[in-house]
């Protein structure tokens, strides 16, 4: 929350030079339904079925209802020898309908700078106070306990994008992350890099197209985590690399009701997770390597220039290669979500 704090001095600062101030504002509302709120594995959802270990899981239902409250305010003016400069702050909040466990927020501080018609860049930040994963055993319990897995969040981005003409743009993104988790899964604190290009094609009018690669690196305290390593029998190493490659296919005005467009969208996104463990007793992370799937499409329809419905579909389920059986099987799931989203400009 403090560097939170930092970046709203320095935009505030920056934003007393500006001139030509215009300031507007985005509220979105949306409903959803979410088949695997945890990313339950099948064998999960079974034993939480089962109801025989009331302690295993905080789940009142494996599936629920969400609805988020999303206020993206906008501050639009002219710096840096009279190039647009937009500053945004945003805060999201998730409600689900049965369990409140998960209810969440994230809060973002945004900037980007036009040089000139073809060439902006931006720089943002985003702070998670606290995400819920599951429930787990801790390595620093002798005994069976199972507790809470939560972490909070610090993520910046930095994004350079680059039009070569009305066909052809161009997207640079250096990310990088600091997760920090609750007192009994400290060696899971990780640090983030992530680098990534995105093409965005715009062959017709009727289409466009954008795909991406990135390339990202975990890398977790593990043994790092704790004063006495050697009385830790297990040190669990998250660390991982992954390549994630993502494409997105764009309909903005193949069909038209009531002579307005109906914006159609179909996506992809694949992800290939090594995970970097060394210790054959960490058999979770060990040999490990997850692929990740997620298959996503949605229709936004503008009814007005204020006022826009979307509705949308994602279908996602990993897949676990690890030289032990009873990880492929713990680990492996599927999920839809399926939902309306309302945004009202103002």
């Amino acid at each position: 929350m403090k560097n939170y704090l930092i970046l709203f001095v320095i935009i505030y600062a920056i934003s007393l030079t500006a001139q030509n101030f215009t300031f507007y504002s985005d509220i979105t509302v949306e409903t959803k339904y979410n088949s695997n709120i945890l990313n339950l594995s099948q064998s999960d959802l079974d034993r939480f079925e089962s109801g025989i270990e009331p302690n295993k899981f905080s789940l009142e239902t494996s599936d629920d209802m969400i609805t988020s409250a999303k206020v993206v305010l906008n501050l639009k003016h002219r710096l840096m020898a009279g190039h647009t400069q937009i500053n945004r702050i945003t805060v999201k909040y998730d409600k689900f309908l049965k369990n409140g466990f998960e209810d969440n927020y994230y809060m973002e501080f945004a900037l980007k700078q036009y040089l000139s018609k073809k060439l902006n860049f931006g720089i943002y930040y985003y702070y998670h106070p606290g995400i819920y994963v599951n429930r787990y055993d801790s390595v620093l319990d002798d005994e069976n306990i199972f507790r809470d897995f939560t972490y909070s969040k610090n993520n910046y981005i930095w994004k350079v994008n680059y039009s070569l003409n009305s066909k052809f743009q161009f997207n640079y993104k250096f990310g990088f992350s600091q997760l920090f988790y609750n007192e009994y899964f400290t060696e899971y604190d990780a640090e983030n890099f992530e680098n990534g290009i995105e093409i965005k094609i715009i062959p017709k009018d009727w289409i466009n197209i954008n795909a991406g690669y990135i390339f990202k690196i975990s890398n977790a305290k593990a043994g790092d985590a704790f004063s006495c390593p050697e009385l830790v029998t297990i040190i669990k190493n998250g660390s991982y690399i992954t390549d994630i490659f993502d494409l997105t296919i764009n309909f903005p005005a193949l069909i038209s009701v009531f002579s307005k467009p109906v914006n159609f969208t179909l996506g992809a996104k694949y992800e290939d997770i090594f995970f970097q463990a060394e210790n054959q007793l960490d058999e979770y992370h060990y040999g490990r390597e997850d692929k990740i799937v997620t298959f996503d499409s949605d229709a936004k329809y503008k009814i007005t220039n204020d006022f826009s419905l979307k509705y949308f579909y994602k279908y996602k389920f990993r897949n676990t290669n690890s030289p032990f059986t009873n990880v492929e099987v713990d680990k492996e799931y599927n999920l839809y979500e399926t939902g309306l989203l309302i945004v009202f400009s103002l």
